[in-house]
């Protein structure tokens, strides 16, 4: 399902409202860029926003690849979508929880810190990420477990993230798989974390000087 996510995210962006189609063209792209906006907004919506106009793609674009890049270089699932402009970094739950275990593993913040680390700028990117189950239990019992889990990982960012930095978490439960259900090697796949790495005001900003370099 998530190789479609770059056809649905243009699709849904043609029929986004203007307010958010017109952040491509506005002069501050600090404006309105704050957390109780996004937190209103679905993960699609938030995927979507901020938006990058044609004068910064470019550069964004080259900027996340290589981000995209040195993450894969250090075993992380990675994928990118909004046409290159995000980075999208998998999580394989059973590398930071153990079996059905709500509490982060001793082993979590390994593969966590390297990520958070390439937020230490808060407005360079917007952190949004979606926890996931496969569908063993109940979907209630999914969604509590993603929920909890949910719970674990933003009590720790909160912890070891600038304050400043605006995170936006989703719960999904069952309802996203990316594998299928029927073997042990899908159902590992589906229970996951998904880190979007999505460009912030001053990326956009840096961008549009010419000043972007990585």
């Amino acid at each position: 399902m998530k190789k479609y996510l770059s056809i649905i995210l243009s699709a849904l962006a043609a029929l986004m409202p203007a307010w958010i189609s017109a952040k491509s063209n506005s002069t501050d792209p600090y404006k309105d860029y704050d957390e109780t906006r996004f937190m209103d907004m679905s993960l699609d919506e938030n995927i979507l926003t901020p938006a990058v106009g044609k004068n910064e793609h470019a550069a964004i674009k080259t900027y996340m690849t290589r981000l995209a890049q040195d993450l894969a270089k250090k075993n992380y699932i990675v994928d990118m979508t909004r046409n290159d402009e995000v980075v999208v970094v998998t999580v394989l739950s059973d590398d930071i929880f153990l079996p059905n275990d709500t509490l982060l593993s001793p082993s979590a913040p390994s593969r966590l810190t390297p990520i958070l680390k390439l937020f230490s700028d808060p407005f360079m990117m917007k952190m949004v990420y979606s926890v996931h189950t496969d569908n063993t239990g109940s979907a209630p019992y999914n969604m509590r477990l993603s929920h909890e889990r949910n719970n674990s990982i933003y009590d720790w960012m909160l912890d070891n993230i600038n304050e400043d930095l605006i995170v936006i978490p989703y719960e999904m439960g069952d309802t996203d798989p990316v594998a299928a259900n029927d073997t042990r090697d899908g159902r590992r796949e589906n229970r996951r974390v998904e880190i979007f790495m999505i460009p912030g005001p001053k990326m956009i900003t840096l961008a549009r000087k010419g000043q972007l370099l990585k």
